[in-house]
């Protein structure tokens, strides 16, 4: 990328383990603000093949991100290389087993109420949970769980050189940045970038992942100089829980929210024209969560669409189901209700984040399960419903409700900004009182945008970028 008279003379390189963050990260100004393919050049790692294009558009490198079992590694063809990446995937297991037992710990020692309650869910609900990585059951804490010794000693044993991998290593060797982005600080799936950066002497400037994982997810990996959190309360998590110096922490907002800001409003008409939705009509956002966080979720909507049809709410009521955007089987969960009548399913998309915002902006109000989305509502100062679904068909702690004993969630509860629903009265009690009066609860409102959504002014990305220049300088 280098070319005569542009002066490149930084390299830095963004590692971005999952399609949505990838999604986030990518399409806000961040890549034009460092100044992609003019004074530095900027190398992403991401695992959706799709993101190439919008990376090489805007100056940028893409690279697959790196896992042992799925990646292709040029020259490792035939029997030996296909014994050669069974043993890569085989270590890479056997570190997953360790770091889901650090996970396990640091959550019992410090004493999250939300781990221990689903501790307590039933085997059948632990087992979707497993299967992703989280450590739902007590084995990951044998013995002595609450030892910080032992905790410590595993820890360091974790992060030696056996979970490094030999292509990424060669690959950040070969980018030679001077500066490492890491996103998703406390998750297995980082570690061999950031045992590579640490082996070859590149800075780290961490990204927190998700809102949630200071109290949810594993240690914080080492070698990170920098950190930056989406709000204070999460910065202060860091620091109390996983002893980070509150000088390395800089609270710069949630990125995927500065496109509320710079991209241009889409008229009501327009979202309604694009949904098929008359357009005197008004409109309940459905927002669904993942499979399993949302498993309770499609029979609550199907109650919801015969309410709808009943007109309970009046005859000028739409009600649209949009699909989480990693949900693979959004047919099977929702195809049932494409073809009812002043019902709209709305597909995965992982494309821009104007398509999301118009939507939010324009609702009458918003639904979903212990999801950041509710927040989303906020910032757009639409009005949204938390669904904290009691089901006395399942057993106490195997309840959707549940999820509100999660430490980022059990505050948000007690505020004043949004309502919650535990059951269908409730539900279509607290829509009736959005769609009569879309200002209800709007003091409440601004006071959970103060407090969770830092400076909601489109400027998380410049002060992201300011972060990468002042570790560059």
């Amino acid at each position: 990328m280098r070319t005569a008279g542009t002066g490149i003379n930084r390299k830095v390189l963004v590692i971005l383990p999952s399609p949505l963050m990838a999604r986030n990260f990518l399409r806000t100004d961040i890549l034009r603000l460092l100044g992609s393919g003019e004074e530095t050049e900027i190398t992403v790692a991401s695992p959706n093949p799709d993101d190439r294009e919008l990376v090489e558009q805007k100056g940028a490198k893409w690279h697959p991100y790196f896992h042992p079992r799925r990646s292709k590694i040029v020259g490792e063809e035939g029997p030996l290389a296909r014994l050669l990446r069974a043993g890569r995937y085989a270590r890479y297991l056997a570190g997953l087993f360790l770091h889901m037992g650090l996970t396990y710990r640091i959550n019992t020692l410090s004493g999250f109420e939300g781990f221990s309650a689903r501790l307590r869910q039933s085997f059948s609900l632990r087992k979707t949970y497993l299967r992703e990585g989280l450590p739902m059951s007590r084995v990951f804490g044998f013995p002595f769980p609450k030892s910080l010794p032992l905790y410590r000693f595993l820890y360091r044993c974790y992060y030696r050189r056996w979970q490094s991998f030999g292509p990424v290593e060669k690959f950040v060797a070969q980018v030679q940045p001077d500066l490492m982005i890491l996103s998703m600080v406390q998750t297995h799936m980082i570690t061999p970038y950031a045992l590579a950066a640490r082996h070859l002497g590149v800075r780290i400037l961490g990204i927190n992942g998700s809102w949630d994982q200071p109290t949810t997810k594993g240690p914080v990996c080492p070698g990170i100089e920098r950190i930056v959190t989406q709000n204070d309360i999460v910065r202060d998590e860091l620091v109390r829980y996983h002893q980070i110096a509150p000088e390395k922490i800089k609270s710069i907002g949630w990125l995927q929210m500065d496109a509320y800001f710079h991209q241009s409003e889409v008229a009501r008409e327009e979202v309604l024209r694009r949904a098929g939705i008359p357009a005197a009509h008004r409109y309940i956002l459905f927002a669904a969560n993942a499979p399993r966080l949302g498993l309770h979720e499609p029979e609550v909507f199907k109650q919801l669409a015969m309410q709808v049809q009943a007109n309970t709410f009046g005859a000028d009521v739409t009600l649209i189901c949009r699909c989480h955007p990693q949900d693979r089987d959004w047919r099977a969960r929702w195809g049932w209700a494409l073809d009812m009548e002043r019902v709209v399913v709305d597909p995965p998309d992982l494309g821009p984040l104007g398509h999301l915002a118009s939507m939010v902006r324009h609702a009458g109000l918003v639904i979903a399960s212990a999801g950041s989305i509710n927040l989303d509502a906020v910032a757009l100062d639409t009005p949204t419903i938390g669904l904290a679904w009691e089901d006395a068909g399942l057993p106490y702690w195997d309840r959707p409700a549940r999820a509100y004993d999660l430490e980022h969630l059990r505050e948000l509860r007690h505020e004043s900004g949004m309502m919650f629903a535990r059951d269908l009265a409730e539900l279509l009690a607290a829509c009736a009182r959005y769609l009569a009066d879309r200002e209800a609860d709007a003091e409440g409102r601004e006071r959970l945008r103060h407090r969770y959504l830092y400076r909601l002014d489109g400027g998380a990305a410049a002060r992201l970028a300011d972060e990468v220049k002042e570790m560059l300088a």
